[in-house]
């Protein structure tokens, strides 16, 4: 599961999407998106641009509400729209789907179900959290994950999972993809893989020799592994509300002429995670007062997050003057 990282309150999340006001659903017909027949079934072909799809148009509340109380969590990111649920026991959880990644070989004897071209593969569930991925036929997958907050570990989470996996097919077959609309110097537009430097990251300890990974949308760029013990740089770009100093561990400063919050992810200075964040140009509906946001995370285990947070800056000052202009 991709690390999701802009703070809502809920503990060293990236929680990141939901309910874009002012993104116009497009349909993107499979076929139709510059693919050949042969291509029928790849990410590209079912879904057009990956850069520009909304996944909030292929999340159905309706088939959840036999789950418990639906609503719309907020914009927390460009890849993938986040739900809220109150199940029926009590427990609050939460679905994050439409997330692209690329995937990795399905194991022997992991349930897949088959629908046309695409795939349904069941991840084996883990304490609080069950995910199902919807696989094209590039073997780029689209992850539906549902995460427990509060209450009780044996809420059936799964079955949230398979049902939101479900409703996300059926759109997809429906052909009601939709896609937003992006100005030429909207951060969605742009591979932050291309924005910053390998060799700057490279002086990070523990990537002396890491090579730059992109996402399949190119929202999102990673040096490193995705694991907790390990050395890491994810350049990210996102959306939702403007950068804050939430805590003692964070500060807001000017870095490349912008406006930058550096934080240490979660508050706790030992924690060696730390964030770097810089609003962009308006994002959805003015009236929100949302921004497309970009955001620097570094991890550097077994040192601290004052250290973490010395090479956040760095990286900012290198990432920061290659962004697109903010202003008309």
């Amino acid at each position: 599961m991709s690390l999701r990282l802009r703070h809502r309150g809920t503990p060293l999340l990236l929680l990141l999407v939901l309910l874009v006001a002012g993104c116009t659903p497009e349909a993107a017909p499979v076929g139709q998106s510059g693919g050949q027949p042969s291509d029928a079934g790849t990410a590209a072909a079912v879904l057009g641009d990956l850069r520009t799809v909304d996944p909030c148009t292929l999340a159905d509340p309706a088939a959840l509400q036999s789950f418990g109380q639906v609503e719309n969590a907020g914009t927390v990111s460009l890849d993938y729209c986040l739900l809220h649920l109150k199940l029926n026991d009590g427990s609050l959880a939460q679905l994050a789907l439409g997330d692209l990644v690329y995937a990795g070989p399905v194991e022997q004897g992991q349930p897949v179900v088959q629908r046309g071209p695409l795939r349904i593969v069941q991840d084996a569930p883990l304490p609080g959290h069950c995910t199902r991925q919807i696989l094209f036929t590039d073997d780029i997958a689209m992850q539906v994950s549902v995460d427990l907050l509060t209450g009780d570990p044996a809420a059936g989470l799964c079955a949230v999972a398979q049902a939101g996996a479900d409703a996300a097919v059926a759109a997809l077959e429906q052909q009601r993809v939709g896609h937003r609309s992006f100005g030429a110097n909207s951060l969605a537009l742009q591979d932050p893989c291309e924005l910053l430097d390998s060799a700057a990251v490279q002086q990070v300890p523990g990537l002396e020799a890491a090579e730059p990974q992109p996402s399949p949308a190119g929202h999102q760029c990673m040096w490193g592994a995705q694991a907790a013990d390990a050395p890491r740089v994810q350049f990210l770009h996102t959306a939702g509300e403007p950068p804050k100093v939430l805590h003692g561990a964070a500060v807001e400063e000017q870095i490349a002429d912008r406006r930058t919050v550096v934080s240490v992810v979660g508050g706790d200075p030992q924690v060696p995670l730390c964030s770097a964040e810089t609003g962009h140009i308006p994002f959805g509906d003015p009236a929100t007062g949302q921004v497309e946001v970009a955001m620097l995370v570094v991890a550097v285990p077994g040192m601290t997050g004052i250290d973490a947070c010395e090479y956040a800056r760095g990286l900012a000052q290198q990432a920061w003057p290659y962004l697109p202009a903010s202003g008309p």
